[in-house]
């Protein structure tokens, strides 16, 4: 088996393994099952920061997303703990991953894509806003000023995200669903399993954005210079 095959099965096995955590950590939630939530749950995201470096490297377009994973996986343990300081702790690390996201989507072309789809942060601009008008009377002052600024990272990763790729898109849009129900819970309105919703349509954008970025950097270590530039031209998500 070459390196590059092994490479390749060695990252399949690792997003295998992503998918059994997460059906695990999905399944814990739905049962409440609070020692297993706490053993699964802050190993997803290395899981898919592993699946990522090994199949396509320490490239330079991909450390933002692994630095994201990272942050996120801190994300993940803060929430894990009851408390408004550790809800605003992993809020806070949340926002660091949505910035190192927005970085890799512009590195990859998610600008030439605005012009083609100025709708799309239009779009989410619009949900921003509505949020806040549902969210301004039922919470805090300071934490709407918080949900305020989260909310503009959080639309601009998912927006950088439908720019780029079209599937992409979809993952960001996952994670910006997941975010804005937790968002909304903070203003008491909370949804039927709340918590099983949140998870699922967390770890399901995670993976959506991780796994087709991952399938973006292979695809255009590839390609020769010509299909690069023929790429970067082409209309976001065609390649």
């Amino acid at each position: 088996m070459t390196r590059s095959g092994g490479s390749g099965a060695a990252a399949w096995v690792l997003l295998a393994a992503y998918v059994v955590g997460s059906v695990v950590e999905l399944t814990a939630v739905a049962q409440q099952w609070t020692l297993v939530d706490r053993a699964s749950k802050p190993l997803l995201m290395p899981l898919l920061a592993a699946y990522l470096l090994v199949r396509v490297g320490a490239r330079g377009r991909v450390l933002p997303v692994v630095v994201g994973l990272a942050f996120a996986c801190g994300g993940d343990i803060a929430l894990l703990v009851s408390g408004m300081a550790f809800f605003a702790l992993g809020m806070g690390l949340f926002a660091v991953t949505h910035v190192c996201y927005l970085v890799a989507f512009l590195r990859s072309g998610a600008l030439a894509g605005l012009r083609r789809r100025a709708w799309v942060p239009v779009l989410y601009a619009l949900g921003w806003l509505a949020l806040l008008v549902v969210m301004h009377d039922r919470v805090s002052v300071p934490l709407l000023v918080a949900l305020c600024i989260y909310g503009i990272v959080l639309y601009a990763m998912a927006s950088g995200a439908a720019c780029l790729d079209a599937v992409i898109g979809v993952g960001g849009l996952l994670f910006a669903v997941s975010d804005t129900m937790i968002a909304l819970n903070t203003g008491g309105l909370r949804l039927p399993a709340h918590d099983l919703a949140v998870m699922l349509t967390y770890l399901l954008g995670q993976a959506v954005l991780v796994v087709r970025f991952a399938g973006l950097v292979s695809a255009a270590r590839g390609s020769s210079p010509a299909d690069r530039v023929t790429s970067a031209r082409g209309p976001a998500g065609s390649r």
